[in-house]
């Protein structure tokens, strides 16, 4: 894991200097204000921060000046990173809470340069999209399987009908071959991609005929029909292939 914001190890304990936390957050409200005011939202001295001298180098190199800072640890910086209520606030906090997963596990390490920072949060951004374009790949295949899904419901769950395939298996056969029979004798024909029956067996209650509504992948509502055999017509089918 890349460093976003460093941190440096205080009398045993893992802490972030608020002052560089301020910068990362790019917050427009000016540092003394902003320090007292997220200070103030129950924070104790001591515990949960620790106020620190810093002595930080002027830009040129030349000089620098003493500036009180605040060693915070993890927990606080976590809750101040919350507090900001924007994208650099919710990454600041789950790059602390990463850190502390580290910690645990024994992993932790920092980078060394800002630039190797952005590296790994455009790694986990890019992490990110990988897994929602799985998922919306899942969603896509979904939609095409939800007539199949539809039918088996429907259909071969119900107690009071039967699909050729279930009374084929019960002729110790396929259902192809048990279609193929049945058209062979003149029981039923195909039509539409739909088993029907001839003339002389229609009105018999041989079977049923089930439509179903389902979505298709365009998100179009499509109507699907199916043929079904009654207890009846499959009793019918056994007796002719028996």
């Amino acid at each position: 894991m890349k460093e976003l914001i460093k941190i440096t190890e205080q009398n045993g304990n893992q802490v972030v200097s608020m002052k560089d936390l301020y910068t990362f957050l790019e917050v427009r409200e000016n540092w003394t204000d902003w320090t007292k005011r997220m200070l103030g939202y129950g924070f104790d001295e001591n515990i949960d921060y620790e106020a620190v001298s810093v002595f930080r180098h002027h830009p040129n190199g030349i000089g620098g000046t003493t500036v009180k800072d605040y060693a915070l640890t993890l927990d606080c910086a976590k809750e101040i990173a919350m507090l900001q209520r924007s994208e650099r606030g919710k990454m600041a906090r789950q790059y602390f809470i990463e850190c502390e997963k580290q910690l645990r596990s024994g992993k932790f390490a920092l980078p060394t340069t800002y630039k190797e920072a952005l590296q790994s949060l455009l790694e986990e951004v890019e992490a990110k999209e990988r897994l929602q374009a799985q998922n919306d790949l899942q969603r896509i295949e979904l939609q095409k399987q939800s007539p199949k899904v539809a039918y088996y419901e429907d259909v071969l769950t119900s107690k009071s009908t039967y699909n050729a395939n279930q009374i084929a298996k019960e002729l110790g056969m396929s259902a192809v071959t048990l279609n193929k029979r049945l058209h062979e004798l003149k029981v039923q024909y195909k039509q539409g991609g739909q088993w029907l029956l001839y003339h002389h067996h229609q009105d018999k209650g041989y079977t049923k005929t089930v439509t179903h509504t389902y979505t298709d992948s365009q998100g179009e509502t499509r109507t699907s029909s199916s043929t079904v055999w009654t207890e009846k017509g499959r009793e019918f089918i056994h007796s002719i292939i028996q």
